[in-house]
């Protein structure tokens, strides 16, 4: 049996999902996609973390991640996001940010939560209609739990089925589960200013009053503002140094 956190610990199981910037299609082709796992195995190797399942679609992806700490999913994601930005933006001959936000996340805490969201997940592309079976879709780790791995590994096997020999005939049997999905409705946090902040002057090497001198980039950043954080347009007219109205003039273009 697969060792799952009690309810009065934290938890060692994640539920985690990317999504690219306004739900655009981040993974629309199979260029980009053989790319996004490829970053995936190079950055999982000394990551401390297991993958337990995955499913890319066009603008998401979902994960099911152990680890023992959080701050090694928060080191793997962040690396595995920015190297996959530089990627898409180069040959995309863009600029700005990818990915809607750095990633959300939802612990697990018992079996029931954790073969749900294992569920979940593969069926994705059957809930969107891609495809009419898990099987069917390559863009999941379904077939690995029975042909060739890439991403998924025996220990991974282990800590989701323990070491049950009939462990396909487990999977088979939850793909065809009732998923509850009210637990994996992950809610977004907006974000502390100060964090916010901090990751537009990282991204574009200079101060945050400074992104006035580019009208894009100005607009760009404001409107994500008002969609990550609570701040007013009264504040981020201050945080930028500019007028109120120049606030609402670019955030509802």
């Amino acid at each position: 049996m697969p060792r799952i956190a009690r309810k009065d610990s934290k938890s060692s199981f994640y539920h985690v999902m990317v999504q690219g910037i306004n739900k655009e299609y981040i993974f629309d082709t199979d260029l980009n996609i053989k790319k996004y796992k490829e970053l995936i195995v190079s950055k999982i190797y000394k990551s401390n973390i297991e993958i337990l399942a995955y499913c890319i679609m066009n603008n998401h992806a979902h994960f099911l991640i152990y680890c023992e700490k959080i701050e090694d999913l928060s080191k793997f994601m962040q690396k595995l996001n920015t190297s996959y930005s530089r990627f898409y933006n180069k040959i995309n001959k863009r600029v700005g940010y990818v990915f809607r936000d750095r990633y959300l996340s939802q612990g697990i805490f018992d079996k029931k939560q954790l073969y749900n969201c294992l569920n979940y997940i593969h069926n994705n592309p059957v809930k969107a209609g891609i495809v009419k079976n898990v099987g069917e879709y390559k863009y999941s780790s379904y077939s690995e739990f029975f042909d060739k791995k890439t991403i998924i590994t025996n220990r991974g096997i282990e800590l989701l089925f323990g070491l049950q020999k009939d462990y396909k005939k487990q999977l088979i049997k939850i793909s065809r589960m009732f998923c509850d999905a009210q637990f994996i409705d992950i809610k977004e946090k907006k974000k502390e200013i100060n964090e916010f902040v901090t990751e537009v002057e990282k991204y574009y090497q200079k101060k945050i009053n400074r992104i006035k001198e580019d009208k894009k980039e100005l607009e760009f950043v404001l409107k994500k503002a008002r969609k990550e954080t609570d701040e007013t347009i009264v504040n981020l007219a201050k945080l930028f140094e500019i007028s109120k109205s120049s606030v609402g003039k670019y955030i509802k273009k």
